[in-house]
């Protein structure tokens, strides 16, 4: 009899491990010569709470959780083996999930990454000069704005960075469009000036 309890109870808890396992990603990228881990889920499908604060990747590089936007999760480099973005990857969620990624295929792209994780705050800018960029990870980029008539009003370039501050004390109240350019993709946001 002790026997039959035994077994219902490893059969239940195995079912309740299986039950709040976190699902795999969809994809995942190393960015910045294996400085960030970026994995991306499908909509829905994973909370940012419940997933992992830490991650291991190839058995010992340890990548911790730097931020997590809606589908997206960055995580920095802590330690082990430094990785780059060739190869397979398999990465251990450390919710008893084992997620393999072969020969680097990380459908991710440039252009639905930083789209999804862009920023621009305040907008409307109604009071001071500073409007903020925000992104997830760093990147290299360079930003145009333009007002409606598509006459160039500011330049400005971010190096290695997740986020910057433009000065738009120049700029009039109305509406324009703020253009990130990197070397893969185009971005563009409209925001509007109420000062």
């Amino acid at each position: 009899m002790k026997k039959i309890y035994l077994l219902f109870f490893l059969a239940i808890a195995f079912s309740f491990s299986h039950i709040n396992a976190e699902p795999c990603p969809v994809s995942a990228i190393i960015t910045s010569s294996g400085s960030n881990l970026v994995l991306s889920y499908n909509p829905g499908t994973s909370l940012c709470g419940n997933r992992p604060g830490t991650v291991t990747v190839d058995v010992s590089t340890v990548y911790i959780l730097s931020s997590c936007i809606n589908d997206i999760s960055v995580y920095v480099y802590s330690s082990g083996p430094a990785l780059s973005d060739t190869g397979t990857l398999t990465i251990i969620s450390g919710f008893d999930t084992i997620c393999n990624y072969s020969d680097s295929v990380l459908p991710i792209e440039d252009f639905e990454f930083l789209n999804a994780t862009f920023k621009v705050f305040p907008n409307p800018l109604m009071k001071d000069n500073q409007l903020t960029v925000k992104f997830a990870t760093n990147i290299t980029a360079k930003i145009y704005m333009y007002d409606v008539t598509g006459k160039l009003a500011v330049t400005d370039e971010i190096d290695n960075v997740n986020s910057k501050q433009i000065n738009t004390s120049n700029l009039t109240n109305g509406v324009y469009f703020l253009r990130l350019v990197t070397d893969n993709t185009t971005i563009t946001k409209k925001v509007i000036i109420m000062k």
